[in-house]
């Protein structure tokens, strides 16, 4: 996961992105997104359920306690799609004690790598709460908490992916036999 600092008008962002190869053809990915974007979020989170607009549920670290897991409240947009790229932009942020959690804003980039498989890439960037003492123990301690949370959760989005969009690679194969 890479990651940048930025500072905008005066308050310190934290940049990061990741990426994950989901083994479907990009075309009946984007088609699936396309039909209720929110739904593949919904897959993705531990625990989710629709609230209004928005989804409320779990995300940690990979192999965390679920206990330790955050509820958050995610927002998504319809997906966009200009040329041979899809994005979803989303936002999600802590239900409970928001100001001791950052509030993520993130893109989510669909892309065709290769015929049969899809590359879907995290951008996403959020504040450290808690002023200069917060962004130096998000530099110690809590960005790597953060990068461990995003790429256990685009994990799931790929999984979520990967279980909802038929394999037509695998029927390629059957009927090329």
């Amino acid at each position: 996961m890479a990651d940048l600092a930025g500072d905008t008008e005066g308050r310190r962002v934290v940049f990061v992105q990741d990426f994950q190869v989901a083994e479907r053809p990009y075309e009946e990915v984007v088609a699936w997104i396309a039909q209720d974007a929110r739904r593949l979020f919904q897959r993705a989170l531990e625990d989710a359920r629709v609230e209004g607009e928005q989804l409320r549920g779990r995300v940690c670290p990979a192999n965390w306690p679920a206990v330790l897991a955050k509820t958050v409240e995610l927002r998504c947009e319809p997906l966009r799609v200009r040329g041979d790229l899809a994005l979803v932009a989303f936002s999600w942020r802590a239900s409970g004690a928001p100001s001791l959690f950052p509030e993520l804003d993130a893109d989510l980039e669909i892309a065709p790598f290769g015929a049969w498989q899809t590359r879907l890439t995290l951008l996403g960037r959020y504040q450290p709460p808690g002023g200069v003492l917060g962004w130096h123990l998000d530099q110690l301690v809590l960005r790597r908490l953060a990068e461990s949370t995003l790429r256990a959760f685009l994990r799931s989005l790929c999984a979520a992916v990967e279980e909802a969009v038929p394999n037509t690679e695998r029927s390629r194969k059957q009927s090329l036999s």
